[in-house]
């Protein structure tokens, strides 16, 4: 599988609405609010525009002939540190089936490349569900190591708490 990852743009409010409002994605994310156009074009001025968050659309490319076919994610570093050199990662979970493992591992690796060669960060980390292994199986494919288990940690949609993992990789 091929992937290329462009930085998101304020035409692409729409997709990331859909993407970030499907139950799938939600019960992966911390904050599970739904999102409207105008919140997302708000939030693209207020950390998009100013380069604490780096989001980009993961696009499929066409392994014959090299050319773009369709988006099928979004991806992103946040919370981008500067004086500590560290960020965040930030994989959304997608229905698209092109959005597999392999894509996300590529997205993941690219993001990494993004992170330690351009941003010249020396940490990223991530958090993860305990109760989504695959998840964390996934960061650990892209040399991500477990920081912490930080328990009852996110509330839950039926007012439990869930656990979750801190993973990091270093830029050594």
């Amino acid at each position: 599988m091929k992937i290329y990852l462009r930085p998101i743009t304020e035409d692409d409010a729409n997709l990331i609405v859909k993407w970030r409002n499907s139950p799938e994605v939600l019960k992966h994310c911390f904050n599970r609010n739904q999102i409207t156009v105008e919140s997302h074009l708000k939030f693209y001025k207020e950390y998009i525009e100013t380069g604490k968050y780096k989001q980009y659309i993961v696009e499929r490319i066409e392994e014959t002939t090299g050319v773009v076919v369709y988006p099928i994610a979004t991806v992103y570093l946040k919370d981008i540190d500067k004086a500590n050199k560290r960020c965040q990662l930030c994989i959304f979970t997608s229905d698209d089936e092109e959005w597999s493992t392999e894509g996300q591992a590529i997205a993941a690796k690219q993001l990494l490349e993004i992170a330690f060669n351009e941003l010249g960060m020396h940490k990223v980390y991530s958090y993860v569900f305990a109760k989504y292994p695959e998840e964390k199986a996934l960061l650990e494919t892209a040399g991500f190591e477990v920081e912490t288990r930080l328990n009852d940690e996110i509330a839950g949609p039926d007012g439990s708490y869930e656990d979750t993992y801190r993973m990091a990789i270093y830029n050594n």
